[in-house]
């Protein structure tokens, strides 16, 4: 089933840093004017060498957030396996289990888990898709691509970054241990990036949308020192296009991927909840294809969102 292309979603996000912000690079810089910890930098066409947002970064605090929405869902362990009557509804442990531990379904992740259960015979894409967790349908793990991708996300204005200094503090004597210490932190500007969905159901998009929610709210944060004050951002959905194919298509109605499946399909690959959204905002819409090419604007996305986030309560 997703060898076809059904419907597909595509968010400009624009991250602002609403206090200090630092994605520390792992790498020692030639340069001697750098800082300590320093920004973690790339080369931009225009802008030359500038400080940015790794995708992997953005992707991996959403990704641990949703994991924690999941587990909250379905908190209790199971020990033959995902139970079929939940589906998606829970989220594998990121680490695989050791042979003390297979009893423990809290300790499963998804790869490990078809592998015990298939052996050595090479299940079906929709057997992989079925016994993964919520979370792996979304992002993928090493046997299932994920239905989500992120970019790089680079400056679109003048970024102001400024130093500021930390010391260690020894927690026998109280006195400094080590420092003082340079950190580079990006305190203003606006960086630009995109979130595309590829066949997806709509609580999935419900899911990711809570997690941009979370970030406005100062509830979910970025980069290092969380803990120290750092790391809260604004992330605006600047645009949203979404294309559908045309068959059923209707522009006021958002279709999951299950709307796109027949009965056995939609038994096979656990697709589960609400499949339609009627009554949606209709945007501008065009003929693109074999699509209809609909696109949202950052006042459509704030009437848009609050919807899906209900729809995962709802489907769960």
């Amino acid at each position: 089933m997703h060898k076809t292309r059904y419907n597909v979603l595509r968010l400009t996000l624009h991250l602002s840093p609403q206090g200090p912000l630092l994605i520390k690079s792992g790498a020692i810089s030639a340069n001697p004017t750098l800082p300590d910890m320093q920004f973690v930098r790339t080369f931009h066409p225009q802008r030359g060498e500038t400080v940015y947002i790794p995708g992997s970064s953005f992707k991996g605090v959403v990704r641990g957030f949703v994991e924690k929405v999941l587990r909250t869902i379905d908190p209790l362990p199971q020990q033959s396996g995902p139970d079929p009557q939940k589906g998606w509804r829970w989220a594998c442990a990121t680490f695989e289990a050791r042979e003390t531990e297979r009893k423990d379904r809290n300790k499963w992740n998804c790869p490990q888990w078809i592998h015990d259960r298939f052996q050595d015979q090479e299940p079906e894409s929709w057997a992989i898709y079925s016994s993964s967790c919520g979370a792996c349908r979304i992002f993928g793990h090493t046997r299932l691509k994920g239905r989500a991708a992120f970019t790089d996300f680079l400056p679109v204005d003048q970024v102001r970054t400024e130093i500021r200094y930390g010391v260690a503090i020894s927690r026998l004597s109280h006195a400094v241990a080590h420092g003082p210490f340079e950190m580079e932190i990006a305190v203003s500007g606006t960086f630009e990036g995109h979130l595309v969905l590829e066949n997806f159901e709509l609580w999935q998009v419900g899911l990711l949308a809570l997690a941009i929610e979370s970030m406005n709210q100062g509830f979910l944060k970025v980069g290092f020192g969380k803990n120290r004050g750092f790391g809260e951002v604004r992330v605006q959905v600047a645009c949203a296009v979404l294309e559908e194919a045309m068959v059923n298509a209707q522009r006021d109605v958002w279709r999951g991927l299950g709307a796109f499946a027949d009965t056995e399909e939609r038994k096979r690959y656990g697709l589960e909840g609400i499949d339609r959204m009627d009554g949606m905002p209709e945007g501008q819409a065009e003929t693109v294809g074999l699509y209809l090419r609909r696109v949202y604007t950052e006042e459509h996305w704030s009437q848009i969102a609050p919807r899906l986030i209900q729809g995962i309560a709802a489907t769960a």
